[in-house]
């Protein structure tokens, strides 16, 4: 079961990622520490530099996914032990796969995120700590 806090962070998290330019993926994130909500974001066409040190070389630019978003300009102080919900909507509104990816895994666990509560499809939470 669902907690009424958990569904308005990730009604929270769908109206952000229905606000991203991606035409493709459209991704939405809220960093929560205990009941605050710290930050709001979603994915972007742009290069991330801070990114790039965690994501694989081979593995192309490390662009600003909306995890990035959430932790950028924040203080390790801040972003420790916080939780991290993620949503991917597509273009009708349904809810779609978003966990983290193999970076933005790294860029939370290298922030002291403590848990990742992420979309697994229409109907669907998962969640993992890191």
């Amino acid at each position: 079961m669902v907690s009424r806090r958990k569904k308005r962070y990730i009604e929270l998290c769908k109206r952000v990622a229905e606000n991203s330019e991606s035409s493709d993926y459209r991704h939405g994130a809220v960093l929560v520490k205990g009941s605050t909500v710290l930050n709001v974001a979603n994915n972007k066409n742009v290069h991330a530099r801070f990114g790039k040190r965690f994501r694989k070389r081979d593995c192309g630019h490390a662009t600003h996914h909306a995890e990035l978003g959430c932790i950028l300009g924040l203080d390790k102080s801040k972003t420790s032990g916080a939780t991290v919900y993620v949503v991917r909507v597509n273009k009708q509104g349904v809810y779609r796969l978003s966990k983290p990816c193999p970076m933005c895994h790294e860029i939370l666990k290298f922030c002291g995120v403590r848990k990742v509560v992420y979309t697994a499809g229409d109907d669907e939470l998962r969640c993992y700590k890191i």
